[in-house]
């Protein structure tokens, strides 16, 4: 993955989150075509609207209960690591 789809990947995700185009362009102030236009990779992100669309996702993220690895509270590694 290259530095440059980051900004990319963070509005697909932002979108999915967000509940739809309309939505995420209400959040980050930016109109549809200006969006689809970034999405597509036609446009640049802008500094700006990629920080608060990482805010969205961290902010959805921080709502939702943290997910439970093997190495959690019971179970996990029986043995040495290696």
């Amino acid at each position: 993955m290259k530095n440059s789809e980051v900004p990319r990947m963070t509005l697909r995700r932002a979108v999915q989150i967000c509940g739809g185009l309309d939505s995420l362009g209400d959040k980050l102030m930016v109109s549809n075509d200006s969006l689809e236009r970034m999405l597509a990779g036609e446009e640049e992100v802008p500094q700006p609207v990629f920080i608060q669309a990482v805010g969205l996702l961290l902010e959805a993220t921080a709502t939702r209960a943290p997910k439970r690895t093997p190495d959690s509270h019971e179970g996990g590694r029986k043995g040495p690591r290696h």
